[in-house]
């Protein structure tokens, strides 16, 4: 068992002085930290400008169980603290899950650094977002998260906090990209590919992401959630220029999708079959038509 004053100090410390809008979540978060848990991992990052002092980037992680009546009181502590911040908050989400799926909190600018919450197989979690009252520009927010599971009488649990820029100001600063592909320019914007959705050597976008932290669940091993959520991307992806030079590569891509459906149900290989269709009849070019043809048999497989 150890102490965590000195940890729950330094975390404090990085935290600005002025009345936080999460103070309900926040002085949860301490009383928790303030029982006897049982340690078994923590992380911190503090990055601020070497000019001005301003914070740029904050994480801490908590890992640890829980047995004792007090310190399982102070997870529930924690759920009604959200409800009572939840007016603050611009974003708060909450699930359970068997650990397929998963979303992750941004560190500073999402580049390098992001926690994943949700990740615990069997877990709860819930997490809010709040902008930093400090910042005029409304450029940063604060990240609060608990995630937690019941294993063998104990409880196992995950407290994160981030500081980052939000998902709108990242977004606003993507970048596009220019690809020659069969002879022809593609603009591409940089973040909306990945290298685990790779489309082959041939259409090397790096390693830049299709999802966003803070907002989207990401795929660990693949549910029905996680295959309509990257289908619904590409959909997206072709809709937005069906007769450009980069179509092939969405509708490959799709077809790919739809040869390993097994994780959907029939109700929502019907839903894509629909979708599907209508991306068919927005192209005129036969090979794409004879893909989408080729999907939606797959999908009846």
């Amino acid at each position: 068992m150890k102490s965590r004053s000195l940890i729950l100090t330094a975390m404090l410390t990085a935290l600005p002085s002025v009345l936080l809008a999460q103070q309900n979540i926040q002085k949860a978060f301490d009383a928790l930290l303030n029982e006897n848990i049982v340690e078994i991992k923590t992380q911190h990052t503090l990055e601020r400008d070497p000019e001005t002092g301003k914070k740029k980037a904050q994480m801490d992680i908590y890992d640890f169980e829980v047995a004792n009546p007090t310190g399982i009181s102070r997870i529930k502590d924690i759920q009604r603290a959200f409800d009572k911040d939840k007016e603050d908050a611009y974003e708060l989400r909450s699930g359970d899950h068997a650990g397929n799926d998963y979303h992750r909190l941004a560190v500073g600018d999402g580049k390098s650094y992001s926690v994943a919450i949700g990740r615990i197989k069997g877990s709860n979690y819930i997490y809010a977002l709040f902008l930093d009252k400090d910042d005029s520009e409304k450029i940063y927010r604060y990240a609060y998260a608990l995630e937690w599971v019941e294993k063998d009488k104990k409880t196992q649990v995950r407290l994160a906090i981030t500081y980052a820029t939000t998902l709108q100001y990242r977004n606003s600063k993507r970048q596009t990209r220019t690809f020659i592909v069969n002879g022809e320019k593609v603009r591409v914007d940089g973040n909306s590919f990945s290298n685990s959705f790779s489309l082959g050597n041939g259409f090397p976008f790096g390693n830049s992401s299709v999802f966003d932290s803070d907002s989207t669940l990401f795929n660990h091993e693949r549910s029905s959630e996680g295959w309509l959520s990257e289908f619904n991307t590409y959909k997206r992806l072709y809709q937005n220029n069906p007769d450009g030079a980069a179509a092939n590569y969405y509708a490959t891509y799709i077809y790919k999708l739809c040869k390993k459906a097994d994780c959907l149900e029939d109700g929502e290989k019907q839903l894509v079959a629909t979708e599907i269709k209508r991306l068919k009849a927005k192209t005129k070019d036969e090979f794409i038509q004879q893909l989408f043809d080729m999907s939606i048999e797959r999908l009846k497989k």
